[in-house]
């Protein structure tokens, strides 16, 4: 197992330095660069040039890149000078992480929860209409399902705020800026999400399964009473409030779209499984049916589900540019959408960077978790 790992890495850093490379190769190959978007004179155009380092050599600026990378330096921005490309991506990325991350787990959650339901309950009109709503909502055009959610809940009924960040009203002259506020409750979350999957990994034991949903419930009712009564008597509450509200409806919009594959995938999977020997031995000893879907079927189906959201996690760095300029959400997507626009090729580099390092690094303990849960992989593998 140790010498797997020990292979694993190396590959992975010999991938990462050729996904580095082919990077700065491809970003370098558009045809202009950013002292072309400064309206001067040839002589200052020339000393941006000097300053930026864009009139050096190619190599040494790909020898440059790479030292500044291997020492946790992803530059200087060009757009937004003299700012470190590090702080340009983390003043964007607690309402990235907020909208985005949030949204793709919660849509994992309902497209693991409803393809096991569709997969278990074939040939109903259950099926048949969850199976339409889902791959309707995923085939949707993204700025088209967000001007619905707008007209519907924002305009029409009024229920929910639809544009921008932040009621600028509300925000006035507060003590707080509006991105620390948003890390603060991103962290809230986080812990709650958190405390929520070890009291139900602690609750297992519990066989009643009334006992065990009044205790889950009572633990949620604590938490979030104790989230409520910090945030009081922060005297911050208001203002994540207004938060949450303007957050719930491209939330929405990002889960209607993005459910509807997992809960296919998972549907897939679950039919697979249902075939399978230890399944029709689980039925012939008298089990019930939710024990047979949930400890036998779907544990060994949500496999492949987990692995693409391992796999796709890291790009939900990116962000998405048409979710965030149809509701005025300035996030990552903006970033690099300036950043191509205007050839600030630090930023580029930095955000494709971090993303490639991201899911070089999931694939590895993906692999180092198969060959743990899977002896015949790990046989295979040396280990």
């Amino acid at each position: 197992m140790l010498r797997f790992i020990v292979r694993r890495v190396v590959r992975g850093l010999v991938a990462l330095f050729l996904f580095q490379s082919l990077l700065f190769g491809l970003v370098h190959a558009l045809p202009y660069d950013f002292s072309a978007f400064v309206l001067a004179p040839p002589d200052r155009r020339a000393f941006i040039q000097h300053e930026l380092g864009l009139d050096r050599p190619l190599r040494e600026q790909y020898v440059r890149w790479l030292s500044g990378f291997a020492r946790l330096d992803l530059g200087t921005s060009y757009l937004f000078w003299p700012t470190p490309v590090s702080e340009v991506l983390f003043s964007r990325l607690a309402r990235t992480l907020l909208l985005f991350l949030s949204a793709a787990v919660l849509a994992y959650l309902l497209g693991i929860w409803l393809g096991k339901v569709i997969a278990w309950r074939r040939g109903g009109l259950a099926e048949v209409g969850v199976t339409l709503g889902g791959v309707a909502a995923y085939t949707s055009f993204a700025p088209w399902l967000g001007f619905v959610m707008i007209n519907v809940f924002g305009w029409y009924l009024d229920w929910l705020p639809y544009q921008r960040l932040i009621n600028p009203n509300i925000w006035f002259n507060v003590p707080v800026a509006a991105d620390v506020l948003l890390a603060a409750l991103l962290v809230t979350v986080g812990l709650a999400f958190g405390g929520l999957l070890l009291v139900r990994q602690a609750l297992r034991c519990v066989r009643a399964r009334r006992w065990r949903w009044g205790a889950q419930a009572g633990v949620l009712l604590a938490m979030g009473s104790g989230a409520w009564w910090w945030w009081s008597r922060s005297g911050l509450g208001y203002l994540a409030l207004d938060v949450l509200a303007h957050l719930a409806l491209p939330l929405t919009t990002v889960v209607l779209l993005s459910f509807g594959e997992t809960m296919m995938l998972m549907r897939t999977a679950m039919l697979e499984t249902l075939g399978e020997d230890y399944v029709l031995m689980a039925r012939a000893k008298g089990l019930p049916d939710k024990i047979i879907r949930d400890r036998h079927v779907a544990r060994n189906a949500i496999l492949p589900v987990i692995t693409r959201l391992a796999l796709n996690l890291p790009f939900v760095l990116v962000g998405s540019l048409v979710i965030e300029r149809v509701f005025m959400w300035h996030a990552m997507g903006q970033v690099v959408f300036l950043a191509v626009e205007f050839q600030d090729i630090p930023v580029l580099l930095g955000v494709l960077s971090v993303v490639g390092v991201l899911t070089l690094i999931a694939h590895a303990v993906l692999d180092v978790v198969y060959i743990y849960l899977d002896p015949r992989m790990r046989y295979a593998g040396g280990g």
